[in-house]
């Protein structure tokens, strides 16, 4: 399949590249994960189901980038016909452009139902949405450059919030709420394994991004790190809430850290909400995370059809606004969450792990010029 020039030419840092996987990763799942592992497990075993995830996902970065790194230049897009085929190869794309366009869906509606309770009571959750989603067409049509510098200049916004916010809540901090360890023994911890895939999707990243990378051969080192420093990020949030709060509170609240954000005091009444902080940045990196998303399956449609315009960049949010207002209530949002984090897990590990076997059986790969 020919390049497209128009997003050919875009190459990123391998800086760009680790935030670029970070901000994917850390996104709409952790305002509400401490109150899903709680309600699974029931016990203070919280931590290590996640940090189990997170292996896991570091191990799925390292296939992805494998395979990506066996046919330089190309993106996951490309590099499936040649190993798949030209008639199985179109499925697998078409499932993985599906899969990123379902999950800007559900990432819009959860931010849409949490800045409607917390801030836009009367708001329609459309009225919210449109904005958002035209905002997100608007950016990825400036294409990849675009997206990494708005990464770049928020990020370290974000991440100051986030550990301001871990640090004021020191004080609130219980030690005896995360007590007794391994009470029941390794079950509620795979039981957790059951409710983390969503929140721990986004090493898919490094199947696009790599080839897009001017020192491709460093894509393990940004992939890699970016992702567990998302995920170390996830360990201590969700921690941090538990031993605040306590097992029983925690699975009680529709949003625990924004409970756990509104807990900050601060002498003489100066700065009361401190949580209009951390909703403010928190939404900007969902319009990060979703407009990466959004990019990922643009790329492949551009692809697909051979074009790039502004008709790719805003067409497909026509799906997007379509199914972010499908789910009638929270239980069909956290069914949405489950199926899609399974369904992930088959197209973005599960699939490039058989694309990887199947080249290295059959020595398939691409040289740097070109040739097979």
């Amino acid at each position: 399949m020919p390049n497209i020039p128009s997003i050919k030419q875009e190459k990123i840092s391998t800086l760009q590249a680790l935030l670029t996987v970070t901000s994917t990763v850390y996104a709409v799942g952790i305002v509400s994960l401490p109150r899903t592992i709680a309600e699974k497990t029931q016990t203070p075993d919280v931590w290590q189901g996640l940090l189990l995830a997170s292996l896991f996902g570091v191990g799925v970065v390292f296939i992805n980038v494998k395979l990506c790194q066996r046919f330089p230049g190309k993106t996951f897009y490309e590099l499936s016909p040649l190993i798949a085929g030209k008639f199985i190869s179109p499925l697998i794309n078409i499932a993985f452009m599906v899969y990123c366009l379902m999950i800007c869906s559900l990432v819009c509606r959860m931010m849409a139902e949490f800045l409607k309770a917390l801030a836009l009571e009367k708001t329609p959750i459309s009225m919210i949405l449109l904005p958002f989603l035209l905002l997100i067409g608007y950016l990825t049509s400036g294409g990849l450059h675009a997206m990494v510098r708005l990464i770049e200049l928020f990020f370290p916004l974000t991440l100051i919030v986030y550990l301001l916010l871990i640090i004021l809540n020191i004080n609130h901090f219980d030690i005896d709420n995360l007590r007794p360890v391994f009470h029941q023994g390794w079950r509620p911890i795979f039981k957790s394994l059951q409710v983390v895939p969503f929140s721990t999707l986004g090493f898919e990243s490094m199947l696009i991004l790599t080839n897009f990378m001017v020192n491709p051969h460093k894509a393990w080192k940004a992939g890699g790190i970016g992702y567990s420093i998302a995920m170390a990020l996830y360990v201590l949030m969700v921690t941090m809430v538990i031993g605040c709060m306590s097992v029983e509170e925690a699975s009680r609240l529709q949003w625990p850290v924004v409970s756990f954000a509104q807990q900050i005091e601060f002498p003489g009444s100066f700065l009361e909400r401190f949580e209009i902080f951390f909703i403010i940045l928190w939404t900007i990196k969902i319009f990060m995370t979703t407009a990466n998303y959004y990019f990922y399956a643009a790329a492949g449609i551009s692809q697909l059809t051979q074009k790039w315009n502004k008709y790719i960049d805003y067409l497909p949010l026509i799906l997007v606004f379509a199914v972010s207002l499908y789910p009638q209530n929270f239980i069909e949002i956290d069914h949405l969450d489950k199926v899609l984090g399974y369904f992930g897990m088959i197209i973005c590990a599960a699939v490039p792990l058989v694309l990887l076997l199947i080249s290295m059986v059959f020595r398939i790969k691409e040289s740097p010029d070109g040739k097979q």
